[in-house]
């Protein structure tokens, strides 16, 4: 078959136009490629954004967590430290010591208390005799914070014999009276402002009756607060100092001869008459009065016994009485 020079240009406008949509096809396919490389890349970037965030939201919202559960449980401590700093706490203890010179170590327990910022508010000595040791006694107030380093001091003067300490919790005591006392005053506050506003003379009177017994009772109640503050604010320490005890003479053996038992015996002898003694003259002066008393009865029953006797006529041992006389004409006597 043999081609014609007609034919050509039809032939080559087609291989062109094929060539053009094929480079047009080719480009569109590149640009596809690229926009889903780009879309991918994109996507992949969006994503990595969106991811990279997240853990740092995470971290975030973790420290965020452990930072709020710190905190709560940092409010929780502060909270407790504030709650243990409100406590109301009343301390009293007692100290036995055995020391060598109460009075010596008396003083030294009044310069403890001084130093710490507390008071004596009992003291008493007794001296020693020939049977007793001397002894004190001691009751001293110091800072409640102070307790620990004034028993730690007391306990150097001595030999410690015993030691109670005590603490009571009165924190809802405290709290119960603060409150009572809070609406108290905010009753005789409303009782005052309705005693301002009342005109009639009763409801004066009774405003006033009612003003009067709220202010009383406010003032118990602050008092109360008071001493209870007061016995948190300083504890109570009672100190007993003892001196050294004597010591008792070894047991002497029992008589062994005449002599050894005639000296136990009137050594016996004269404190049984001792003894004796004693006991006579604690009884002398009731024997006395008991015999002043008996006397008197005794007087007092004779002369009533006489008086009687003499008043009764008949009586044994009294005389007869003389014979009565006719008082009429005496009759003549026939017999001469």
């Amino acid at each position: 078959m043999t081609t014609t020079t007609s034919d050509r240009p039809t032939r080559s406008a087609r291989t062109v136009r094929r060539a053009a949509v094929l480079a047009a096809a080719l480009v569109c396919v590149a640009a596809l490629a690229s926009g889903c490389s780009a879309g991918g890349d994109a996507s992949s970037g969006a994503a990595d954004a969106a991811a990279e965030p997240a853990p740092a939201a995470r971290d975030d919202g973790g420290l965020a967590v452990a930072e709020g559960t710190d905190a709560g449980l940092v409010g929780t401590a502060a909270e407790s430290s504030a709650v243990e700093g409100d406590r109301q706490v009343v301390q009293t203890g007692t100290l036995r010591l055995t020391v060598e010179e109460p009075r010596v170590a008396a003083d030294a327990v009044v310069r403890l208390a001084e130093d710490a910022d507390g008071r004596v508010d009992a003291r008493s000595e007794h001296a020693a005799t020939g049977d007793t040791a001397g002894s004190a006694t001691l009751t001293i107030r110091v800072p409640s914070d102070r307790v620990s380093a004034t028993v730690d001091a007391v306990r150097d003067l001595g030999k410690v014999e015993s030691i109670d300490l005590d603490a009571q919790d009165v924190t809802a005591a405290a709290q119960d009276l603060d409150a009572r006392i809070r609406g108290l005053q905010l009753s005789v506050a409303r009782m005052e402002d309705l005693l301002a506003r009342t005109t009639t003379t009763t409801d004066i009177v009774s405003a006033e009756n009612a003003l009067a017994e709220r202010q009383t009772r406010l003032e118990e109640l602050q008092s109360q607060r008071a001493r209870l503050a007061d016995a948190v604010a300083l504890s109570t320490l009672t100190i007993e100092l003892y001196g050294p005890g004597i010591v008792p003479a070894a047991a002497a053996p029992g008589p062994r001869t005449f002599l050894d038992g005639l000296a136990v015996g009137w050594q016996s002898f004269v404190v049984v008459l001792k003894a004796v003694v004693v006991v006579v003259g604690v009884l002398l002066p009731w024997l006395a009065f008991a015999g002043a008393v008996t006397a008197g009865v005794v007087a007092v029953s004779r002369w009533w016994r006489r008086r009687r006797t003499a008043a009764t006529p008949g009586t044994p041992g009294t005389p007869p009485a003389p014979p009565s006389t006719p008082s009429g004409p005496v009759a003549a006597d026939t017999t001469a």
